[in-house]
């Protein structure tokens, strides 16, 4: 109404809010403006935080990208890197022996299958290792996604591609493959389905206590000691031998003496580890090499006759007399092929008589014996970078039975392995190395014997082919020298004079070892055209030929001129007589 006084508005809160403004010097009008400032000042704070935050987030994936040193880190190269799980493994000569391939899961959506039997025979016209009876079962299963093959390779997933069944599923799963197959299985060994190492140097690459240094992994590759070449060779002729003589199987081992590089192992029968290796079956997957132990008898007289020349026992020219058995206790020793006569320590070696092998062993104390065996590596287990070794097999007690027949070979087993490395110290000035698959540092050698006492043995292992029990091997123009070895194998019923294990240690050139090899035949029976089953008919020839076909390979060259002076040892004996 006109004239009338208008009450003024009170805004929200009374009394109260003007009575709080006022103490904070804000006036009711200006109350909007005030808030407004609030709420900029809120926005440009958070405005400042969020760019802080990302501003530290872009630094640190700029540093992670281009320079720094955490998981992240791209170097850059002109060539394209391409990620591996796994190093690759070559030869020392870079020939590939194993890596990893992109390959692919098949499996299918059951329900969506219209006609099983014509989809399966479409997937086995490309996929030749199709379970047609599997896939059949499972495709009519009603399933959201049945697994019909693993493993294709990148031809079989395009040629599934090119069906264009909606249907059909895969998936990408990298898988190792091992371009030589069985070649050198059991070295390489394998892995599974997790492509975990389960065997050999793949085991090894996973459970490794010291992690591989940068000089042994070299762009993504682990550089071995083996040299493919060498173990084909290898390998075809012990298999050819095994066939020929009948054999249940072989081993055999060649390695450099002067640093312990392995450049072949063979065990037969072996397996493809690109064939679920798993499923092969026990013999094929034991690595005999390695693994195996054996009483390898008269291979053991050249570390019998090193101990006595190294104690000073015996001296070369002194004789032993082998004319009669020899009885200790209730055991007696002869010599199936004696020589019937006074021997000195080389021919005792040269004509493999155990009745002088056990008065050699006997000449020590016990202490000195076993200490000798122990220095050489035969009483623990070795060491290699696969995990298939064992413990050597020993006497329950040390005694002069045991020890008169361990002199020989007998009562004590070893693997081919610790022969070999004892063997090669024998020949190469008398100093033993630690055998390797990997390159990783220098060769670590102990000396065990004197340089002496090895001018010795080589003058005996040579004299064994020249006049001895290997004189199929003298014929050789790279000069071979070593100790055979033909023991009875143990059965149930005690040893059995028809199954037979036959082993050759030897090394070449012999005027200057380089290469030092055992060669071992399991059961290998008689032959027509062969007079006998000891090693010097049937692992001596092997080891011949297996020696014919590498020397070339490995640089050592022939020498037909060379003819190694009679025996000196021998000729003393001939005087005397």
């Amino acid at each position: 109404m006109r004239g009338e006084v208008m009450p003024s508005l009170i805004r929200p809160g009374g009394d109260l809010v003007e009575a709080t403004n006022a103490q904070l010097g804000i006036r009711l009008g200006d109350l909007e403006g005030h808030a407004v400032d609030i709420t900029r000042r809120r926005i440009w704070l958070a405005v400042w935080v969020f760019t802080l935050i990302f501003t530290l987030l872009g630094a640190r994936l700029a540093h992670l990208t281009v320079g720094g040193d955490g998981p992240m880190t791209v170097k850059r190269n002109t060539q394209p890197q391409v990620a591996q799980e796994r190093p690759y493994i070559v030869d020392r000569n870079g020939v590939l022996l194993a890596t990893q391939i992109s390959a692919y899961n098949l499996g299918a959506d059951a329900r969506k299958v219209e006609d099983v039997e014509e989809m399966v025979a479409a997937l086995a016209a490309i996929l030749p290792g199709l379970n047609r009876q599997k896939a059949t079962r499972f495709l009519s299963s009603n399933r959201r996604y049945v697994e019909l093959m693993k493993g294709l390779t990148p031809q079989q997933y395009k040629a599934v591609l090119t069906l264009g069944n909606p249907a059909l599923k895969m998936e990408k799963a990298d898988r190792r493959f091992y371009p030589h197959g069985s070649l050198a299985s059991h070295m390489l060994g394998f892995v599974g389905s997790d492509m975990q190492g389960l065997a050999g140097l793949e085991f090894f690459l996973d459970r490794s206590l010291e992690p591989l240094s940068q000089e042994s992994l070299r762009d993504g590759r682990l550089p071995v000691t083996l040299d493919i070449r060498v173990q084909h060779s290898v390998r075809a002729e012990l298999a050819k031998s095994i066939k020929k003589f009948s054999a249940t199987g072989g081993s055999a081992i060649v390695m450099d003496v002067e640093n312990g590089n392995i450049l072949s192992m063979v065990s037969l029968p072996d397996f493809d580890p690109n064939l679920k290796p798993w499923n092969a079956g026990h013999q094929r997957l034991f690595n005999k090499a390695t693994l195996g132990t054996y009483e390898l008898g008269s291979v053991f007289k050249i570390f019998t006759a090193s101990m006595v020349l190294e104690t000073g026992a015996a001296a070369p020219e002194d004789t032993f007399q082998t004319s009669l058995p020899i009885s200790i206790g209730r055991h007696e020793i002869t010599d199936p092929h004696g020589e019937k006569r006074p021997l000195t320590v080389g021919e005792i070696v040269v004509h493999s008589s155990n009745i002088g092998s056990a008065q050699l062993a006997l000449s020590v104390t016990p202490e000195v014996h076993w200490g000798f065996l122990e220095r050489l590596g035969l009483i623990d287990k070795p060491e290699l970078e696969i995990p298939e070794l064992t413990n050597p097999q020993l006497p329950r007690q040390w005694g002069e039975v045991e020890r008169a027949t361990s002199s020989y070979g007998y009562g004590i087993s070893i693997s081919p392995l610790q022969a070999l490395v004892a063997g090669a110290a024998m020949v190469n000035g008398g100093v033993m190395y630690r055998p390797r698959l990997i390159n990783d540092d220098l060769p670590l050698g102990v000396r065990v014997i004197s340089e002496e006492t090895s001018t010795h043995m080589r003058q005996i292992m040579r004299a064994v082919v020249t006049h001895g029990t290997a004189k199929n091997a003298r014929n050789s123009k790279f000069m071979i020298l070593g100790k055979t070895g033909t023991a009875r194998m143990a059965g149930p019923g005690g040893y059995d004079s028809s199954r037979l294990m036959t082993s050759f240690l030897g090394a070449f050139p012999a005027h200057s070892p380089r290469y030092a090899f055992i060669v071992i035949l399991h059961e290998p029976q008689k032959i027509d055209g062969v007079y006998g089953t000891g090693a010097g008919w049937n692992v001596v020839p092997l080891s011949t030929d297996i020696v014919e076909r590498i020397a070339p390979l490995l640089g050592v060259m022939p020498h037909p001129a060379y003819k190694p002076a009679d025996n000196i040892i021998l000729h003393k004996v001939r005087e005397v007589l």
